[in-house]
């Protein structure tokens, strides 16, 4: 993975990011509330070229619906993006049962983003192992394999979402 400016992500963003590896990436509220961002190699479609987005709340509470932790967000996906023009799958976290809200949330966010038309979004939902996932597929519009990359996550997502239990 190319290096993501936080030059860039701290001129813009309202909340300072820092990072200790260059892959996670760190957020603190206002209110104090400490959030892990982070992209790593994904191969689970795709040999090369696809990362997974994570977002962790390492403070373990609920925290408030907060616009500027949503716009420090959009700021490092669009650092990420120019620095790695390929694909980012977001892949919601299953530990605590939230996962449904946390899709939820994250399409309401995505639908308010400025920029969102210079995106492909796909979202999906399967069950494995009797557990509810939820996935999204963000690529941007000017990738020239755009639609071999959405066919081939679709292919992929029809085949797990077909697969008995």
């Amino acid at each position: 993975m190319n290096a993501v400016d936080l030059n860039y992500v701290n001129r813009y963003a309202p909340y300072k990011v820092w990072t200790e590896n260059g892959q996670d990436f760190y957020v603190e509220t206002d209110v104090g509330f400490l959030f892990k961002v982070g992209f790593m190699d994904d191969f689970t479609i795709w040999e090369t070229g696809a990362y997974q987005f994570f977002i962790n709340n390492e403070s373990r509470q609920p925290s408030p619906n907060d616009s500027k932790l949503k716009d420090t967000l959009y700021r490092l996906i669009e650092a990420f993006f120019s620095a790695n023009p390929e694909i980012l799958l977001y892949i919601c976290e299953t530990g605590d049962g939230k996962q449904a809200f946390r899709s939820r949330l994250f399409i309401r966010w995505f639908s308010s983003y400025r920029n969102r038309d210079a995106y492909v979004l796909r979202t999906v939902e399967i069950r494995a192992e009797g557990q509810d996932n939820f996935a999204a597929l963000i690529v941007q519009k000017s990738n020239p394999r755009l639609e071999e990359i959405i066919s081939e996550f679709d292919e992929t997502i029809g085949v797990l979402q077909n697969k008995p239990e």
